[in-house]
């Protein structure tokens, strides 16, 4: 063998077990740094008090071989994006949309698409057939308008047809609830993109989590601007599902501006258990009765011609026995939230009323009833629990704890680098966004070399691997 094969051959043997030793390193660093992401156990996800929904997650869940709760919320935010056009509901405040904020944590590989791409799946077609009815439509209206003759009226714009994005800005948002359908929805099984976006920088959280509050609210769009003009719309609706890494999510989770301007406290919570190791087989929803049945019904609502403003929609009341429950379940909130167990998580708990209402709303308007039922009621108190629990599980075990994120992140990238070596000067010049000032730097760096994973010396950063820890790679 030459001696050019004899290098490339060690130097392809020495890429392997670097590769190999990343890995296990990275393993052992995330174990360190962040041990509420490994071992947790997560509550038992209420798949019963889905109501209409519940077959279609458990035959999703079973076949898909995925967590119930990364189903139901997907099931969930699917079924508010059908119904928030439609319907509005009483609850203890007067009425109020059927707009739900759902966020769902669950690492890479746990089936976060396989949910999503079911939930959504009638609307991901519909809107397909209606994007090219639309394009058909503006090549119509251009040449309409390039043959006009001056003394005819002007030819009138198609209406945009599109209800669902995957990524957005509050500006586009805007523009899009604007000059399209009044129900639209951004869902999202890579969130990461959204919560690391121009939308979610450090300079403008404060005004995308105004907007999205003020949406869910009333769904007022009410702005001024130079170039735009003035926007004045009434009765929009939007829906969110974002799913993503808990890793990912924790530097937004855990800003604090987030959660005191009630942007957080909006959102119903799911993290569920990892998925126990799958079996290959095929996932073929399509031969699913159950969510056959979802799918129709998905069907029958995507029929329905929306208005231009939902907040003149029907509003569904509560029955009686409905509004008993929800009225001893909101004073048990108001104990529990300002004086008791839910204390820690009090923004979420004082909406926890109010949410039981939207779940049930949309339970029962996808159901086709014409009122809330205490049935529907008592299961959507049963998911506003399930979401509670899930946020003080977020705030009390640490994913909402920046710390250690950052740490890891800096972790991650120092393994990538020559040597697993950088110069700290380097680091806070071309290292990860969130370490780039010294008094960050150093703060991670001082977590890193508490968990052994990192030795500074002669001003330079050595990534380590650390010391074996239960639950890591051996």
């Amino acid at each position: 063998m030459s001696a050019v094969m004899q290098d490339l051959t060690r130097a392809a043997a020495l890429a392997d077990s670097l590769a190999v030793d990343r890995t296990e390193a990275i393993k052992r660093a995330r174990t360190a740094l962040a041990p509420s992401l490994t071992g947790r156990q997560a509550p038992a996800y209420p798949v019963s008090a889905l109501g209409p929904l519940a077959s279609a997650c458990e035959a999703i869940a079973a076949a898909g071989q995925v967590q119930p709760a990364m189903v139901g919320q997907c099931l969930l935010g699917a079924a508010s994006l059908l119904t928030q056009g439609l319907f509005n509901v009483e609850t203890l405040n007067g009425r109020r949309p059927l707009s739900l904020y759902l966020l769902t944590l669950g690492d890479s590989g746990e089936g976060k698409s396989t949910a999503q791409g079911a939930a959504l799946a009638p609307v991901n077609d519909w809107q397909c057939k209606a994007a090219k009815h639309y394009s058909d439509e503006l090549r119509d209206f251009d040449k309409a308008k390039s043959s006009r003759k001056r003394t005819d009226d002007p030819p009138e714009a198609p209406a945009c047809p599109y209800r669902l994005v995957g990524d957005a800005t509050v500006e586009g948002l805007r523009r899009d609830l604007d000059t399209g359908v009044c129900s639209q929805g951004v869902f999202s099984d890579e969130a990461a993109a959204i919560l690391s976006g121009y939308g979610m920088s450090a300079d403008h959280r404060s005004k995308t989590a105004g907007v999205f509050s003020k949406l869910w609210d009333s769904g007022h769009l009410s702005v001024s601007r130079v170039t735009g003009g003035r926007v004045e719309r009434y009765g929009r609706r939007v829906a969110l599902h974002w799913l993503i890494q808990p890793m990912a999510a924790s530097e937004s989770i855990g800003d604090p501006l987030l959660s005191a301007l009630g942007f957080w406290p909006r959102f119903l919570a799911a993290w569920p258990d990892a998925q126990a190791p799958r079996l290959a087989r095929a996932f073929r929803p399509d031969t699913l009765p159950a969510v056959g049945a979802y799918w129709q019904r998905c069907n029958q609502l995507l029929s329905e011609a929306l208005p231009d403003d939902a907040g003149d929609c029907p509003v569904l009341p509560l029955a009686d026995d409905a509004r008993a429950l929800l009225s001893v379940a909101f004073e048990r909130f108001e104990r529990d939230a300002r004086r008791g167990e839910l204390q820690v998580v009090k923004p979420f708990a004082l909406r926890a009323s109010e949410q039981a209402c939207r779940i049930a709303g949309v339970l029962s308007a996808f159901d086709g009833a014409s009122s809330v039922s205490a049935e529907s009621m008592r299961g959507a108190l049963a998911l506003v629990a399930y979401s509670l629990k899930t946020w003080q599980a977020i705030v009390d075990e640490g994913a909402a704890d920046q710390r250690g994120v950052i740490a890891l992140r800096l972790y991650e990238w120092l393994t990538t680098r020559p040597g697993w070596c950088e110069p700290l000067a380097v680091i806070v010049n071309k290292g990860p966004a969130c370490v780039r000032t010294r008094d960050r730097r150093d703060a991670a760096l001082s977590e890193l070399e508490e968990a052994g994973l990192v030795q500074v010396l002669d001003g330079k950063a050595q990534a380590l691997i650390g010391p074996a820890i239960d639950g890591a790679a051996a």
